[in-house]
């Protein structure tokens, strides 16, 4: 199958990305405590977890650009090498404002790894096996996102605070030696960085295709409001049931293992059409769990219902990115996923902060009211996506 062919040569990649987001998924189940035990209120966590998007949002286009020119791979070993610094300035931290300049490093080194590893992705797969191809990189992140938290939060509850930050920067380390000595640029981009002037005055997007572009990428900013909202409330909803941090870590392992699962499976259904259908019933998914969280009261039911934020994640996300590359500009690639990577920390951005301010307000369930309308209003958009003509 064209998924298989396409996917041998990305391997390494593949692994550095699961590597790398099991490193920095590691504090998950503990952050919101980490921070309010250095004097945040929920609006100042807000504030701290989604700069690390707006420094994203700030820096990715032009990360993605210069990739076009001067190649992505040493931008991606720049990217990790700051996933290995900034552990040990957890550590340090003594002050809920330092941890300002930490996450915005962070966003900046995450400018230079996420957009980066997809286009990388792109360039290699075929137009046949673009669904299939990014099914696996989701489901190398969201793998990793399963089991980081599960570890981290068993390290925290048995080894204290300090022992996942230094397994982070181990395993920033390895990512950003994966990538070293295993992950190579493409022929595609070798010959763009070698021609005296890109394609710049070619459209990015084809015509009749930019609601296309805006409604795929609302998918994503799904994604990212979905990943704020566990990165800010999950422990804090967790702890008004009575859950430890170790239960935690057993939803994310839930939600992240279900997102894998059904990249793989719904990427593969994407390269075979019908991936407006895959978007539309993705989105609705999630929205029903979401709407289903606020009566949870058991361990089990919430985990059942974050598999099926999962599931939604992992029908829509594949076929939007595959719709993405099949609209936009082939030779501006690092630019187009800067932009659609954008709309994810567009939603970590948003995420956190309307989790906290309506948290502060009207408690952690007035919270999750809030996402439930916000990932209906998604769905509703996404009626608008035009698929093109099949290859």
């Amino acid at each position: 199958m064209p998924c298989h062919q396409s996917s041998r040569p990305l391997a390494s990649l593949y692994l550095a990305v699961f590597v790398a987001v099991l490193g920095f998924s590691l504090i998950a189940p503990f952050f919101p405590h980490y921070v309010m035990d250095l004097g945040a209120s929920y609006f100042m966590l807000g504030v701290i977890v989604s700069i690390y998007g707006a420094a994203q949002l700030l820096t990715q286009i032009p990360v993605g650009r210069l990739s076009d020119r001067t190649g992505r791979k040493k931008i991606m070993l720049f990217g990790l090498a700051t996933f290995s610094v900034l552990p040990l300035l957890y550590i340090y931290a003594n002050s809920a404002y330092f941890l300002l300049f930490i996450r915005a490093l962070g966003g900046i080194g995450a400018s230079a790894v996420w957009p980066i590893a997809m286009a990388l992705i792109v360039d290699q797969a075929d137009a046949g096996s673009r669904g299939s191809a990014m099914g696996l990189y989701n489901a190398s992140f969201f793998s990793a996102l399963a089991f980081g938290p599960l570890l981290g939060g068993m390290l925290y509850d048995h080894f204290g605070i300090n022992a996942p930050f230094y397994l982070w920067a181990i395993l920033g380390i390895a990512s950003f030696l994966m990538v070293l000595f295993f992950v190579f640029e493409p022929k595609t981009t070798k010959v763009q960085v070698g021609m005296t002037a890109l394609r710049t005055d070619e459209a990015l997007i084809a015509p009749g295709y930019r609601m296309t572009f805006l409604a795929c990428s609302s998918v994503v900013l799904w994604s990212g409001i979905v990943g704020g909202f566990n990165f800010t409330m999950l422990p804090g909803f967790a702890s008004s049931l009575g859950f430890r941090a170790t239960d935690v870590g057993i939803i994310y392992l839930v939600y992240g293992g279900s997102t894998a699962l059904f990249n793989i499976y719904f990427g593969r259904q994407a390269d075979r059409g019908n991936r407006k259908v895959l978007i539309v019933v993705g989105c609705l998914a999630g929205a029903v769990s979401f709407a289903f969280l606020s009566l949870a009261t058991a361990l089990l039911t919430v985990s059942i219902l974050f598999a099926g934020l999962g599931m939604g994640l992992g029908m829509a996300g594949p076929a939007a990115a595959a719709l993405i590359a099949d609209t936009t500009n082939v030779s501006r690639r690092g630019e187009v996923y800067g932009i659609f990577n954008t709309a994810r920390m567009a939603g970590v951005v948003i995420g956190p902060l309307i989790a906290g301010s309506t948290a502060d307000l009207h408690g952690v369930l007035g919270a999750v009211y809030v996402f439930t309308i916000l990932a209906i209003a998604i769905t509703v958009g996404t009626f608008i996506v035009r698929e093109p003509k099949r290859y």
